[in-house]
């Protein structure tokens, strides 16, 4: 199991993988922001779900089909959004306040662990975005990873004013258990890791100015029912 390291990072005390001062674990001082999640409280419990506190909860049905945002029971905590049966129907998930911004000089970590039931046959977009009715082909301003139904791999975007900046190979999907992650560095890079491995770094087309928020969309590409479970998130900054 890694071990862990300490430093200060603008006056607050950060915890990150040894040996990789990009993957954070937590943070405390007078500037550390910080959101963990484990699923393991309450959380929110059914699609079209509006909890002016924490979520925002949109199912993407063209037809009668539903979807739905539920607690998974697994040990450690975890949440699993499940689609409807029509290809291209799903569910997207988002936080309702917009509270992180990529600032010169306010270096952030962003995490999440998920899994797919069909991660070939499944559109997948997560990360940090502006608010978007629908996410897939409509986000303005953002860094997240996509994965398209038919292929398994993902793909590392930094946008803004809808000029992307994209690395197509940082991974490829399976069914089991993913780590996606990504730092932003405070002054030039955005880093993006794999389970662990750098698999891309940009530098342009990073949203500096805009507020982005947690978000994630997951569509079925076929005519079946498909899942995405979150194990954890995790948003740390210290501005």
């Amino acid at each position: 199991m890694a071990s862990t390291s300490t430093k200060f990072v603008n006056g607050n005390l950060v915890f990150y993988k040894a040996g990789n001062q990009h993957i954070w674990y937590n943070a405390f001082g007078p500037s550390a922001r910080v959101y963990i999640e484990d699923f393991c409280g309450p959380v929110p419990t059914g699609a079209d779900n509006d909890d002016p506190l924490g979520w925002e909860i949109a199912t993407l049905t063209g037809d009668a089909g539903t979807a739905t945002f539920t607690v998974g029971n697994e040990a450690g905590g975890a949440m699993v959004l499940t689609t409807d049966g029509t290809e291209d129907d799903g569910i997207n998930a988002k936080h309702n306040n917009e509270a992180w911004v990529l600032a010169d000089g306010d270096p952030l970590y962003f995490g999440v662990r998920l899994k797919m039931s069909d991660a070939d046959a499944t559109d997948l977009m997560v990360g940090l975005m502006i608010d978007d009715a629908e996410l897939w082909g409509a986000v303005a301003e953002g860094v997240y990873f996509e994965s398209a139904d038919a292929t398994a791999v993902c793909t590392f975007v930094t946008e803004s004013a809808s000029t992307e900046t994209s690395d197509t190979s940082a991974g490829t999907l399976t069914e089991a258990y993913h780590t996606l992650e990504f730092f932003w560095d405070g002054v030039t890079y955005v880093h993006a890791y794999f389970d662990g491995t750098l698999v891309a770094k940009s530098s342009t087309n990073i949203p500096q100015v805009e507020p982005l928020k947690f978000a994630i969309e997951v569509l079925t590409g076929e005519g079946n029912a498909n899942t995405c479970t979150i194990d954890w998130i995790k948003i740390i900054q210290c501005q």
